[in-house]
Order: C-alpha cells, then structure tokens, then sequence
C-alpha cells in the first residue's frame, strides 16, 4: 500500500482520536556499536502514543542506564530483554514498533504473525522483503516508491514523518545570524563507535585560534559513548570549550548554536527543525545518503565520511561557513521548511484506525 509523495515537514498537527489505553510496545536497542538513534526514535513515538491515551513499553537488549533513567522519566515503562531474540513482551499489544538492522527475517516474521500491527521504521529500503502493516522512512531523501515490490505496508516516507520527541515541536525562536559565528555545536551521535569525536574537537579547535570571533564550543558526548573522560581531557582547562554528556535539553543548545557540526543520523532532522545551520559528516556509509540530499538542497554542507577528514580539512570547513552569515542564514531558511514537531503525531493519526478497529 503506498501512501504517496509526502512532500514538505511542515504543516499543522493532525486531531487524534483517543487510543483508549491502547498498548505499544517499541522493539529497538542502543549501545556503543548500534548508537542510541533506533531508541531515540522509538522513545518519540512512544510519548507521543501516551499523550494521546495509550501505554507504551520499551522492550530493549543491554539498554544504556541513562537511556533507560529517560524512558521512564517519560513515562515508558522499560522492559529489559536479556536475549534479544527474546518474544515473551509480545504477548497483549495493540501495536509493535521495530527500529533497528540487527532483526533477522525469521525474528520479524514471529513478530508480523502476532495479533498486533507490526510498524518497522526503516532508513534504506534495502531488505528484500518489508514485514508488517506499515513501514516509516522519515529520511529527507525517502520516497514511497523505494518500497515497490518490497512490502504490502503502507509507506510513511518523507521528513513530515519525523519521529521527534515533543520537546522539538516547541516554537523556533528568531535565529540571528551574526558576522562570525560565535557558538558552534559538535554533535557526533550517543556512541561515536569511530572515536572521530577527538579529530571534530580538534579541527574545531584549531578553527577557534585562526578565527577568535568563534568563541564558545560545546561537544555533546552521548549516552553510549565510552570516551568521555578522554573527551574532557582533551578540551582540557580552555573556558571556551564545554563538554556535556547524556544532555536533556538537546533544543535549547540547538536554539543558542550559530551553527552545528553533526552525524547525519536522525539528529539532522532535529537541527532542520530548529532551523541550525549545519555541516554534515557520516559516521556509517548508510549516513552519506542524508547528508547528500540536505547539501544538495542548500539546507547544510556536506562534508563526506568523517573517516576521510583530517583536523586541518574539517577545521577549514568550519572557519568558511563561521564567517560567511549570508550561507548560515540560507541554509536555515530552508531547513526550517523541511521538518516541524508534528511527525510523530502524523504517524500516530495513519495507525490509529486499524489499531483501534482491532481492539475488544
């Protein structure tokens, strides 16, 4: 079943019916090799599936403490899977959600044969076969038509999908973009699995004693991510540079940056949202594909693998788009078009009935 071209981000939210108690149950991992995107993500759509009156859980294998401590900060309840082939969480669900490229054919196929709509969000459309009832791809470069001949499910493709957290539908403030670039953001996902979080520091770094205008750097180290202490070392006693771990509140630093160098995993989408300037390196090949589209909208600059970067290379990038505003200023006009806070909801409002249609 195909959905159709979804078109632009932005628009108004969708009126959702009441889901009635109706129970998800969010299938993901994270950890220092898989990152924390597929949680992140599935943590989006499981508070967005309580504010509209149904519970959600989190069925999760060696999940991160501060991932966990978040979800149910939330209100998701976590359920620790010490197999992660494990299928007892399966049992009494009105809905399953899957994120993650570690589930076998035969896994999904347990899981697509369960009572419960399966939705699997997906970011390649590389698998042979798509199981379930509907598929989300909520990438910039996504298109319904990736998934002919691969699925029966109803493709949700485009970034008006977004699975976003609440907090990013919060109202974008002015963004002023001065002369030099004063704050610059380093986001390098919640695991770096490659450690490039050092050479990004260091090229920015060397940027900030060419141009001094460039004042205060702040890198954020995720949840996964075993090299804090090395990070911090780094940065050493030099009062410009800020290294923050496990943050909360991800808008506001997006909100108060000039702009952004980042992973082009799903956090892209939440810079477009809050309108960041951005330069976009990939950490796994399958990064590449986000990072293309956005450059070749105007809404970042691509940088290539971060595994081909050097400090001098990528400190260079940096220092160009920290003193050209007039750039800054186009690439979050148009990033600001791409993506709102409402995909989730979106999501929620193509599910609702046949979730609901199933229920006693």
């Amino acid at each position: 079943m195909d959905e159709g071209n979804t078109g632009s981000g932005t628009g108004e939210a969708p009126r959702l019916p009441s889901l009635n108690g109706a129970r998800l149950t969010v299938r993901a991992d994270a950890g220092p090799t898989i990152g924390t995107g597929h949680v992140m993500r599935g943590l989006a759509l499981a508070l967005g599936w309580l504010r509209a009156g149904g519970n959600a859980q989190l069925a999760s294998h060696q999940l991160p403490d501060a991932l966990r401590r978040r979800a149910e900060a939330g209100g998701v309840a976590v359920h620790p899977l010490p197999d992660p082939r494990e299928t007892v969480w399966l049992d009494d669900n009105d809905l399953v959600a899957v994120d993650g490229w570690t589930f076998d054919e035969e896994f999904l196929a347990t899981l697509a044969a369960s009572r419960a709509p399966l939705l699997m969000v997906d970011d390649t459309a590389a698998r042979t076969w798509v199981p379930g009832a509907f598929v989300v791809n909520h990438n910039v470069y996504a298109e319904t038509e990736h998934y002919a001949g691969r699925t029966d499910a109803a493709v949700l493709a485009g970034p008006r999908y977004a699975l976003l957290r609440p907090e990013f539908a919060r109202p974008v403030p002015a963004r002023k973009h001065p002369l030099v670039a004063r704050r610059l953001l380093l986001l390098l996902g919640g695991a770096d699995p490659a450690g490039v979080s050092a050479t990004v520091l260091a090229a920015a770094q060397w940027a900030r004693e060419a141009e001094p205008g460039l004042a205060e750097i702040r890198l954020v180290v995720g949840a996964a991510n075993p090299a804090l202490a090395r990070l911090q070392s780094a940065a050493g006693s030099d009062r410009g540079i800020e290294v923050l771990h496990d943050v909360q509140d991800m808008v506001s630093l997006m909100d108060e940056a000039d702009m952004v160098v980042s992973a082009s995993g799903s956090t892209v989408l939440e810079l477009a949202s809050r309108g960041a300037p951005m330069l976009l390196g990939a950490l796994v090949p399958e990064e590449i594909a986000p990072a293309r589209r956005m450059d070749a909208l105007g809404a970042a600059q691509m940088l290539g693998p971060f595994a081909d970067l050097d400090a001098d290379s990528l400190g260079a990038s940096i220092l160009g788009l920290a003193r050209d505003p007039a750039r800054r200023a186009a690439m979050s006009e148009i990033a600001g078009t791409l993506v709102d806070g409402h995909g989730v909801a979106r999501v929620i409002a193509q599910v609702a009935p046949s979730v609901l249609a199933l229920r006693p």
